[in-house]
């Protein structure tokens, strides 16, 4: 599921009466960036690859171990009115510092069965696109990117879907957007001055 912003998305989806980006992110994380930012939602069911990998190249800032519960993340469950599983299962949180998207924040939430989350990468690693992050063990899981305000362009049939309540199935490598964030120029050193 995809959405513009996260008011688009608790319209359309997630109908949980206490979900917002300061609940998912937690307390350590600073979530002002990401309040009107767009929202990318992977649900995994358990037949489903539990590898996850950046969808962004950049640093790790920072990674937040939030404990909580491990709630099923079907649809039943995302759409309850009596609990939001997205702020209130067990997560870890990662911020990525990009070039192109700004800050984007990376979010493994635990599910049924599903309270080991492991890392390959660590903070302040330098991370490309595509690279494994981690898996999940067996069950199902979720994994949810914000990115910061009208830092990417969400592709259209992905937000046509959500704006439908139809998950689209997504497999490592398709695309889910472009930056739309201007890229800075990068300053090259002056050659007339260099000596040999």
């Amino acid at each position: 599921m995809a959405f513009k912003s996260a008011e688009d998305s608790l319209r359309v989806w997630i109908k949980g009466r206490k979900f917002s980006i300061q609940g998912l992110l937690g307390k350590e994380i600073g979530s002002d960036a990401f309040v009107d930012g767009s929202l990318v939602i992977f649900r995994l069911a358990p037949q489903d690859y539990h590898r996850f990998h950046f969808p962004v190249s950049g640093i790790i800032e920072r990674i937040v171990d939030i404990p909580g519960c491990l709630y099923t993340v079907n649809p039943i469950a995302v759409n309850s009115k009596y609990c939001n599983v997205f702020t209130e299962n067990k997560r870890v949180v990662s911020i990525i510092s990009t070039k192109h998207f700004g800050k984007v924040a990376f979010i493994a939430i635990g599910a049924t069965m599903v309270g080991s989350i492991t890392f390959l990468k660590k903070e302040g690693d330098f991370v490309k696109k595509g690279d494994e992050f981690g898996y999940f063990s067996f069950g199902g899981s979720t994994v949810i990117c914000v990115f910061e305000k009208d830092a990417i362009k969400i592709d259209e049939d992905l937000l046509a879907n959500s704006g439908r309540s139809l998950e689209t199935l997504v497999r490592v490598g398709m695309s889910l957007g472009v930056s739309v964030k201007e890229i800075a120029e990068l300053a090259l050193p002056n050659l007339q001055k260099i000596v040999l």
